[in-house]
């Protein structure tokens, strides 16, 4: 006995509107959430209320702004250009400091090396995040 819900036939779909490509998915439709998040809805409309690009502009003109910006595009830089650096250093002097190994072996080795080094970017930026001193702005807001 099948469920009285499997002989039903599904809705019918729209009739795709012209310049617009009719598309069936091989799973069918899915929810309206799926794809989104709520965090992205309304997001250019945020943007705009917060004054867009020369919101932005004016917040990176204040002095402790630009500290913080200047120090998230070094850790950002870092978080990229450290681990290529150990990866390809470890790469190319693993054959001299513990001999001659296989390009799997020593790609795996420089692997490592780039996963570790990448994990000291983070900590090394937690620990300047954390014993950066606070700002006067910041102390009145726990004031409060």
């Amino acid at each position: 006995a099948r469920p009285a819900m499997a002989d039903q036939e599904p809705p019918p779909r729209p009739a795709a509107r012209e310049g617009e490509i009719e598309f069936d998915p091989p799973l069918g439709k899915f929810p309206p959430m799926t794809f989104s998040h709520p965090v992205l809805h309304n997001a250019s409309a945020r943007w705009r209320s917060g004054g867009g690009s020369a919101g932005l502009v004016a917040l990176l003109k204040d002095g402790s702004n630009i500290k913080a910006f200047q120090t998230l595009v070094r850790f950002t830089v870092a978080m990229i250009g450290v681990p290529a650096l150990t990866m390809a250093a470890c790469y190319f002097a693993l054959p001299n400091l513990i001999g001659e190994q296989s390009h799997s072996q020593r790609m795996t080795a420089a692997g490592i090396a780039a996963l570790c080094s990448v994990q000291l970017v983070i900590v090394a930026y937690l620990v300047l995040a954390f014993s950066e001193a606070q700002t006067p702005s910041t102390e009145q807001k726990k004031d409060d």
